[in-house]
């Protein structure tokens, strides 16, 4: 028996805004579900922009989103596993970013919340397909259990702040860095490997037999997880580092030739 879970980043793994989802992507994906092995998503994006973000895929297994917050059902929309900030977690996280000048946006099902709108911002909600609403207080939805906190700062700005706040709050939050602009805060149990790990239990696969993709620093938990990991070519430096395999970059499909290169081999299902 091979590789029975296969969990795939989207951006800057299968597509980016050069490169969208090829016919050769989508091929593969196809023949590697037809030996019966399990294929997700395991993306920063929200659901319902993951849903759209990968349209054509038809992908039916349990899928991660919001950074492994939450585990979704793609057929009927059913939340199946979710790690939503404790309001105390929200308001720590509100008070050490108060003082940093940053865009902060709260998700919560599938909405974000600002307290301050800019053009950005609904730029933001335009490419996600999700809507941006602006309240005075952030503070205020904490007792919501939001899904997730990001701070949006400059590509200097973000890794510093990172580093702060993971040390300032150690195992007390999930901190993670996913766009060069992004900081991510989540419950300490979300992550994309903590989902993954979820997910392979509620489908009866062995950590072991588990592939995943990613290109990113909010990859690396995931990568170091899983039972074959695989870096795509270009990926950050960390990724590269943690990397059982390298692909080539996604100008030249590089996911498709690992997944058809594992199929031929009779590695997957």
């Amino acid at each position: 028996m091979g590789y029975r879970l296969i969990a795939l980043d989207i951006d800057g793994t299968i597509r980016s805004p050069e490169y969208p989802i090829s016919d050769r992507t989508r091929a593969v994906i196809a023949s590697v579900m037809d030996t019966g092995a399990y294929v997700t998503l395991a993306t920063g994006r929200m659901f319902q922009s993951a849903i759209r973000s990968s349209a054509g895929l038809n992908i039916t297994a349990p899928m991660v989103s919001f950074q492994g917050a939450q585990v979704t059902d793609p057929a009927t929309e059913e939340v199946l596993w979710h790690q939503p900030l404790a309001p105390h977690m929200t308001l720590d996280a509100l008070d050490a970013l108060a003082t940093k000048g940053m865009g902060i946006m709260a998700y919560y099902d599938d909405r974000v919340y600002v307290d301050k709108m800019t053009t950005w911002m609904e730029a933001y909600g335009e490419r996600n397909y999700v809507e941006v609403v602006r309240v005075d207080d952030l503070r205020e939805l904490a007792s919501q259990g939001l899904t997730r906190l990001v701070a949006v700062g400059s590509e200097e700005e973000i890794p510093l702040l990172v580093a702060e706040l993971g040390s300032r709050f150690d195992s007390q939050l999930y901190v993670t860095r996913s766009l060069p602009h992004f900081c991510e805060i989540l419950h300490p149990d979300g992550g994309k490997d903590k989902a993954l790990s979820w997910l392979c239990r509620h489908l009866g696969v062995r950590e072991e037999d588990t592939v995943v993709f990613g290109n990113g620093w909010n990859d690396v938990p995931m990568l170091r997880w899983a039972g074959l990991s695989v870096a795509i070519g270009g990926a950050v430096p960390e990724i590269l580092e943690v990397a059982d395999r390298i692909a080539p970059p996604i100008e030249e499909d590089g996911a498709a030739h690992m997944l058809e290169d594992l199929l031929d081999r009779g590695l997957i299902g």
